[in-house]
């Protein structure tokens, strides 16, 4: 076993900066706030592979009981995801890109 419990090196040491801060438990602002955005945007715009709204967590919804109108429907070969309160339209999204 080449490391102990609890001794696993964290994957922020490989970022370039680590090494010179000087409170290293401090959370990286700039690095949450892309992915909050990133995922955020990307859920809203339902960019693929960039939101959060798939057949997985559709899935979990309704394992949990919640939203089950929200659960997927298999019609023929492919799975059907019903629209949720916050899926946007062509037009919406547009609109938001703009505001953006």
């Amino acid at each position: 076993m080449a490391e102990a419990f609890g001794r696993k090196k964290s994957i922020f040491f490989d970022l370039p900066y680590w090494a010179k801060l000087d409170v290293r438990h401090c959370i990286d602002v700039m690095h949450v706030e892309k992915i909050v955005c990133d995922s955020i945007i990307g859920t809203l715009i339902n960019i693929k592979g960039k939101t959060k709204d798939d057949i997985n967590s559709r899935k979990d919804l309704v394992e949990m009981g919640l939203r089950l109108e929200l659960q997927p429907e298999a019609r023929g070969k492919r799975t059907y995801l019903p629209p949720a309160c916050h899926t946007l339209s062509r037009l919406e999204k547009i609109s938001f890109c703009d505001s953006l």
